[in-house]
Formats: structure tokens, C-alpha cells, sequence
């Protein structure tokens, strides 16, 4: 009799690994284009006034916050997936996810000051 079925675990840590990974990818997503963009225009327009230039910087600076996001994301995925080798794949979403929260928080914050 056959205990261990040969690639019976293999499917469900994937499906793990890109569950985990798709929640970073919404998290990300909220962050940047439903709270710092709210953020970003509190900053730009009310508190620094920037006048004609405050639009160029607002989306220059969306621009380049996604830029990095994307890029943690990609590099996420394979930290994920590492992880999941290593059977430490919560940890690692942790590690990843962190961040993302925190920056959501603080961008909660700057428009209620």
C-alpha cells in the first residue's frame, strides 16, 4: 500500500502560494489606488499647494509608487513561493504584507491631520 501520493501536496501549496499572493496583489491595490491617492491629493493640493504643478507631481508621484509596488509584488511572489518550500509560507506573507499595511495606516492618517 502507498502512503504518500507523489504530488498530492505539490498542488495545494501552489494554490496556497498564489491565494497568499493574490490577497498582496488587492492589498497593493487598495493601498495605492484607493488610500494614497486620497493621501497624495491631501498632500499635493491642500497642505503644499503647488499651484499649475501639483498635477505633475501628484501623478508623477502615483507613477512611481506604482513602478515599486509592482516590483515588490514581483519580487514577492517567488519570496512566497520560496517559502512555501520551506514550509514557512505565513511567515513569508507576513514579511510581504507588513509593509503594504503599514503604508495603507499611514495613509489613512494624513488626510484626517
Amino acid at each position: 500500500m502507498i502512503d504518500h501520493q507523489p504530488g498530492g501536496p505539490a498542488w495545494k501549496r501552489g494554490a496556497a502560494v498564489w491565494g497568499l499572493w493574490l490577497l498582496v496583489l488587492a492589498l497593493a491595490a487598495v493601498v495605492i489606488y484607493v488610500i494614497w491617492l486620497r493621501a497624495f491629493f491631501e498632500i499635493y493640493y491642500v497642505w503644499l499647494s503647488l499651484g499649475d504643478a501639483a498635477r505633475l507631481v501628484y501623478e508623477l508621484t502615483i507613477i512611481i509608487l506604482t513602478i515599486g509596488v509592482v516590483a515588490w509584488i514581483a519580487v514577492g511572489e517567488s519570496y512566497l513561493a520560496a517559502g512555501a518550500r520551506e514550509h514557512r509560507l505565513l511567515r513569508r506573507f507576513w514579511c510581504v504584507a507588513a509593509p503594504l499595511l503599514i503604508a495603507g495606516v499611514i495613509g489613512l492618517i494624513i488626510p484626517m491631520i
